[in-house]
């Protein structure tokens, strides 16, 4: 008996050991041990579906820089939302843009009068933390300081005041600079959404300064700063083709004048299934420019339809995988030359400008900052994991 007592255990451990090997399969529960860190698998969170455990940081697997955005007073909180919010920010970018304190409305207080304080505390944090920062944006028909909407002067003035406050706010933030001298504010949005569709968008400054005011913009800039990397920034470059075409035309036109510019800025606003094919397309005809090329302000929205009440699984993983496809074609159509870097357009949900009160998911991180199956995709685009 005793003998067939331990023939019987040792068929038993044969069998577990065999059902533990190296076959592919599934493993129900997660990870019982430590994962081998040469492993090429990483562990997976089978607990929510929405959810996975990230063995990557976003900035480990590109080779440009990623970036996301940020405010003076969430960098200055010691909350613990805040706190959370800069760990994940150190942890996986090397990028910030300013989601709105370095735009003009913030920073033009009045007459030849500047307030850059805000700017100012988000690139001393970038110096300390070692990121780069994109200034956004110089000029933008939705951010104009009461006093220059109702400016009184004559339309020579009031070109006299914009032109000054470019120059001036290019000039200030080109001084700082890190260890190697490199400036930290490397690039600028100098125009932002000039185009309404395919033709020029009326504003107040094509009213006041003429529908040439942009290129004058680009000038001033250059003027103030001979080294910072110049954009245009404009939605829907990916997804509407004639917009795309007009803003190809007026930088070949920039080109031909010899009007300084050095990138294009893709907003990529994208919902879960648009754009689809024009995707890849509108990548390629951007690089095609032989200009920089930045993903500027990367969301993807899984309810623009409203025809969700919770997010379900399905959705997600579409959502997932438009991620996937950007950070993909990003990352294998544009020469790498040309790849100043991908923006995401904030960090957790409830944050995003796209929340809506709670009906939309955007980003890569849920209101409790874990990260979602977004995140993933994003990782497998930029690995050139094809979707």
């Amino acid at each position: 008996m005793k003998i067939l007592k331990i023939i019987s255990v040792l068929l038993l451990a044969m069998c577990i050991g065999c059902s533990s090997g190296d076959d592919g399969g599934p493993q129900v529960g997660g990870p019982t041990e430590t994962p081998d860190p040469e492993s090429e698998t990483p562990p997976v969170d089978n607990s929510d579906p929405f959810l996975y455990s990230a063995t990557e940081n976003l900035k480990d697997v590109a080779d440009f820089p990623l970036g996301n955005i940020v405010s003076a007073s969430k960098l200055a909180s010691t909350s613990a939302s805040n706190t959370t919010f800069k760990d994940i920010l150190n942890q996986e970018y090397n990028s910030i843009t300013a989601e709105n304190d370095m735009k003009m409305a913030n920073m033009f207080t009045g007459p030849d009068t500047y307030d850059f304080s805000d700017g100012d505390a988000i690139v001393a944090y970038a110096l300390e933390n070692g990121f780069r920062v994109h200034g956004h944006a110089l000029i933008w028909h939705s951010s104009i300081p009461n006093w220059l909407n109702t400016f009184e002067g004559t339309d020579e003035e009031f070109e006299a005041q914009v032109e000054a406050y470019v120059k001036a706010t290019v000039a200030h933030f080109a001084e700082v600079t890190d260890g190697d001298g490199t400036p930290v504010v490397a690039s600028w949005d100098v125009v932002n959404e000039y185009f309404d569709g395919s033709a020029v968008r009326t504003s107040l400054f094509t009213q006041r300064i003429g529908t040439d005011f942009h290129e004058k913009a680009f000038q001033w800039a250059r003027e103030a700063d001979p080294d910072v990397k110049l954009f245009y920034n404009d939605y829907n470059i990916a997804g509407q083709v004639d917009k795309r075409n007009a803003i190809i035309s007026m930088v070949s036109n920039f080109i031909s004048e010899d009007i300084p510019i050095d990138g294009i800025g893709m907003q990529m606003h994208l919902n879960h299934d648009w754009p689809s094919t024009d995707l890849p397309t509108s990548i390629q005809d951007v690089a095609d420019t032989g200009l920089l090329v930045h993903v500027s302000e990367l969301d993807v929205k899984a309810n623009y339809s409203d025809d969700l009440s919770e997010l379900t699984v399905e959705r997600a993983q579409a959502q997932e995988e438009q991620y996937q496809r950007v950070g993909y074609y990003y990352t294998t159509i544009v020469p790498q030359a040309q790849q100043f870097g991908l923006t995401i357009w904030g960090v957790r949900d409830q944050d995003s400008w796209l929340y809506d009160g709670g009906s939309d998911w955007p980003l890569l991180y849920d209101n409790d900052f874990n990260t979602k199956i977004t995140h993933r995709g994003l990782v497998d685009g930029l690995e050139g994991v094809a979707p």
